[in-house]
């Protein structure tokens, strides 16, 4: 596996696994009982890690659309295993 591959793949982890720890730690400050606000600099940033993760998952497609020899491999790995791995790393990580 190239570089490149293993690059994105360590970026899309790192991502799933702050938008968890931050989600986390936002949790406290969630309130429910006072309605759609202001979300905190925290709830933010969370968002901002899976919409990233989200546009990772997008380039993981381009690759693979690109490199004709490798695409089942990039497929597989980049676009659904790695990702349900790292959304099941989300949910631990955010009880």
């Amino acid at each position: 596996m190239s570089t490149r591959y293993a690059t994105l793949g360590l970026v899309q982890m790192l991502l799933i696994a702050t938008a968890g720890w931050l989600r986390r730690l936002a949790w406290a400050d969630i309130d429910f009982l006072d309605g759609p606000g202001e979300w905190s600099l925290v709830v933010r940033l969370s968002f901002y890690c899976l919409a990233g993760w989200l546009a990772t998952v997008v380039l993981a497609i381009a690759f693979a659309v690109a490199d004709k020899r490798n695409r089942s491999m990039i497929v597989l790995f980049l676009v659904v295993t790695l990702p349900s791995i790292e959304l099941l790393t989300l949910l631990l990580f955010a009880w």
